[in-house]
């Protein structure tokens, strides 16, 4: 994505929330790209697109402190509200840990340790490279921080921490549903190719930019599509009115009406029942669940999202494909 689309982007997602749209900018690393980075926060300062909430890093690029303080002062003076750095195991797989012990210490100098957002600190203190540990070593360092249920279990996550807790039969799930995180949510987040996907859920797609749908566009018609069935609208709609205020809503929803299977099978099926309806529904592909059960609602949902998705099933709702073709570990 280019600075001039992620400009517009920006532009859209603040008209799509008129209550106010706090953007943070993730990846991948967009660090990656030091120059398209600052020019994006610097572009959208001088066009009072604020505020930008977060830059968020793995701090690979931290190798010395003048670099540091060269870059965070920049994106300070660009706007940049806080510095996020992520930290925890699996992350020093890759990134020697000093160097985001080293970001973390100058930018809460420069900053002020409030401005500065480390996940995990308890990680970040204590921790140590990952990179070096034997098989046996690294297995115990992942089921320790398994057992710590900080991670949802999605993606890779799935495969290899679930392995480290104990499970449940999927009927354990039932009735819990999803319809907070898919359609009251504060959070999204947009890929590189356009694709829009919830906060909390990689691999689910809510839309995909184009020149006819922006994001406020794509937004309306998840939220506008009719339910078929009004009694569990009013249902929802009283069970969740008062637990998140609109005004904190990044997309407030205008009603709650929730879309409906035919026109959103996947979304509107995890709205409605959770991963458990999901699943249920799956079974007429084959879907079967794993004998030895999950280890939350998010295993029990990767677990069926990548069986529809690598049969081909509901693409636009399913993506991007290769996230589901990584090759899996039995659990």
């Amino acid at each position: 994505m280019n600075v001039d689309a992620a400009l517009d982007l920006w532009r859209g997602l603040i008209q799509a929330s008129p209550h106010g749209c706090r953007v943070h900018l993730s990846g991948g690393e967009p660090f990656g790209d030091w120059d398209k980075l600052i020019e994006l926060c610097r572009r959208a300062k001088s066009e009072g697109l604020g505020p930008l909430e977060k830059v968020e890093t793995n701090a690979f690029w931290a190798t010395d402190e003048a670099t540091v303080r060269e870059k965070v002062a920049a994106l300070d003076d660009a706007g940049m509200q806080k510095l996020g750095i992520s930290c925890d195991p699996y992350h020093q797989e890759f990134v020697p840990i000093e160097r985001c012990r080293l970001a973390a210490r100058v930018a809460g100098e420069m900053l002020g340790e409030d401005r500065v957002q480390v996940r995990w600190r308890d990680w970040l203190e204590g921790g140590l490279d990952v990179l070096g540990m034997s098989e046996s070593q690294r297995a115990a360092l992942l089921a320790e921080y398994a057992a710590s249920r900080r991670e949802r279990l999605n993606g890779r996550a799935a495969d290899v921490l679930a392995r480290h807790l104990p499970c449940q039969p999927m009927e354990a799930f039932a009735d819990n549903s999803c319809h907070e995180s898919l359609l009251r949510s504060r959070h999204v987040h947009v890929d590189g190719a356009g694709r829009v996907m919830p906060g909390t859920c990689a691999g689910i797609l809510l839309g995909t930019l184009s020149p006819s749908a922006g994001i406020g566009e794509i937004w309306r018609r998840l939220v506008e599509d009719i339910s078929d069935n009004d009694s569990e609208i009013e249902n929802c709609e009283s069970r969740t009115a008062n637990e998140q205020p609109e005004s904190q809503r990044i997309f407030p929803i205008r009603d709650s009406r929730l879309a409906t299977r035919d026109s959103r099978p996947v979304v509107g099926t995890l709205a409605k029942s959770g991963p458990y309806g999901l699943a249920q529904a799956a079974r007429a592909a084959g879907f079967q669940p794993r004998a030895q059960g999950y280890a939350g609602k998010c295993h029990l949902c990767w677990d069926v999202r990548r069986f529809l998705a690598l049969r081909g099933d509901h693409a636009d709702e399913l993506g991007p494909t290769w996230l589901y073709e990584q090759p899996s570990s039995e659990v």
